[in-house]
Formats: structure tokens, C-alpha cells, sequence
């Protein structure tokens, strides 16, 4: 039994990796991308705007020395505990953007040999017993609710390391990122692949997107010891169900991978139709 356990372990990861560029999402699926696009890019102007869809915030994620921001929210109608992290937004979070070196994912030893993004570790480790005592306080008025984690650039990275974080934690955990770097080495990508069952679309549970030729998603590159996880999910404009395509895990000739860009540039600043906008209104 074990053998064969591990001989369907196999084929599920040569499939991940292999899988091709598959066009088309349901309509459900790509309603549920708009929607966590809605949020993703409203954590940029903050207080400034009515909180996406009318959904209740029930605590801020706020780190000034860090500069890290986000929601805790709460969707009733979908029963779901929503935690959204702040893309880059300042020089500090830039700083922090462009600090490459790995280092060990100690908040999490669990994660063997886990080595993360050096700048986003750090920020991360200044916010990380606050997020879970917000979500445990949620958790324990509101039980049956599932845990949403999504986060745009920089905000996409900090939900990669909240998913590996809170995976023993919290059950039923469901992760949207949008431009996210490359977050950690091939132990960290392995250890989200296989906690978030990114195999196949029809059991993940980690959604990566990407937008065009966004260059974020090439960062950090791949020679200095990074790795993408999970499936990605690649949007072309304009944004439908047959402009979504599903690619492995890490391409360089299908979906954004088949791009020769790097860092923020146009299509970084939109996903699913929703433009950031500074300091301005809500998407």
C-alpha cells in the first residue's frame, strides 16, 4: 500500500509539472478571482474607502516599523474569515522587496529545510502571532467558517508564508496570491505543493495568479536559489472565463513564464480588471 501511495505521489508530481497550458475557468471560479482581486487591491487605500463588497473588518494587520498592513474580514454570506495583506506601497517595503537573501523559515520549523525571501521573513516575523490571535478570535465566534488568505506583490508573498505558517493551525484554509514573487526555495514550494494539494486544479487550494507579462512573478530569479509553487492561474485582458489559462508550477515557456520582464511594470498594477490606484478609491 505504501508503494503504491508513493508511485501515485510520483505521477501527481510529474503531472504538476508537465500539466501544459489549460485555457478556461467556470464562471465561479473566475467570480471568486474578481472578488479577491476587489480586496487585494482596495488594502492599498486602506480607511480611505468603503471596505470591498461591504464585507466587515474586524481587525487591522499593522506593523508601522515594518510597514506591513492589511485586513482581517469577515464574508458572512460565503462563511469565510478573509485575511488580505498590503502589497508594496513605500521605500521601506521596496527596501524589502529587494533584500534576496534567503533565510531560514525559522517561525515555522516544521517546514524542513524551508529557506523564504530574506525581506519578506522579516517583515513577516514582526506580524505573524498578531494575524493568528486575530483569526483564532474570529475562529473561536465563528467555528464553521472556512480561512481565506490572499495578498497582492509583496501581499501575495506574506499569504505564501501565512499558508505555511497556519497550516497546522487552521483547518480548511483556501489561499488566492496575485503577482506574488517567488517567495522561497524548492523545500519551501514542495512544502505548499504538497500541504495545498496544487497538483491538479481539481484539488488545489492555492491559487497563484499572474497577469500578462507581470515582471514580479520573475522575482527573485530562479538562479539565486527561488522556486515557484503551486499552479498558476494566468489572466490575459480582456478578463474572461476563456482568458484564464492554467499552467505548472514553474514554466518558462507557457503563461507569464514564457515573459523575459522583471519587476513592477504595467500589467503588475491590474488583476482581473481591477486597477491599484494610491491613496485614491476603492476598486
Amino acid at each position: 500500500m505504501h508503494s503504491f501511495v508513493i508511485i501515485v505521489a510520483l505521477i501527481l508530481a510529474v503531472a504538476s509539472t508537465t500539466l501544459g497550458q489549460t485555457q478556461g475557468v467556470s464562471t465561479a471560479l473566475l467570480n471568486l478571482f474578481i472578488q479577491m482581486a476587489t480586496i487585494c487591491m482596495s488594502t492599498y487605500v486602506g480607511d480611505l474607502c468603503l471596505l470591498p463588497d461591504g464585507l466587515p473588518k474586524v481587525a487591522d494587520i499593522t506593523n508601522t516599523a515594518t510597514d506591513v498592513h492589511g485586513w482581517i474580514l469577515r464574508d458572512d454570506a460565503a462563511q469565510e474569515i478573509i485575511v488580505a495583506f498590503r502589497g508594496t506601497e513605500s521605500i521601506q517595503n521596496y527596501e524589502s522587496d529587494t533584500n534576496y537573501t534567503l533565510a531560514d523559515f525559522d517561525t515555522y520549523p516544521s517546514c524542513t529545510g524551508c529557506q523564504v525571501h530574506g525581506g519578506y521573513y522579516l517583515l513577516w516575523a514582526s506580524v505573524y502571532e498578531n494575524v493568528q490571535s486575530f483569526i483564532q478570535d474570529q475562529a473561536s465566534l465563528y467555528p464553521d467558517y472556512g480561512i481565506v488568505i490572499t495578498g497582492h506583490s509583496l501581499g501575495g508573498s506574506l499569504a505564501a508564508l501565512a499558508a505555511a505558517q497556519f497550516s497546522s493551525v487552521f483547518d480548511n484554509i483556501t489561499v488566492y496570491t496575485m503577482g506574488e514573487p517567488r517567495t522561497g526555495n524548492a523545500a519551501f514550494a514542495t512544502f505548499i505543493d504538497d500541504t495545498y494539494q496544487t497538483s491538479s486544479p481539481d484539488t488545489t487550494r492555492f491559487y497563484r495568479f499572474t497577469h500578462t507579462d507581470d515582471g514580479v512573478p520573475h522575482d527573485p530569479p530562479l538562479s539565486d536559489g527561488y522556486v515557484h509553487h503551486g499552479l498558476e492561474y494566468w489572466n490575459v485582458d480582456p478578463t474572461s472565463t476563456s482568458t484564464t489559462y492554467i499552467c505548472g508550477a514553474e514554466t518558462t515557456t507557457e503563461c507569464n513564464g514564457q515573459y523575459n520582464t522583471s519587476g513592477i511594470n504595467i500589467a503588475h498594477l491590474t488583476c482581473f480588471g481591477h486597477t491599484l490606484v494610491l491613496g485614491a478609491e476603492c476598486t
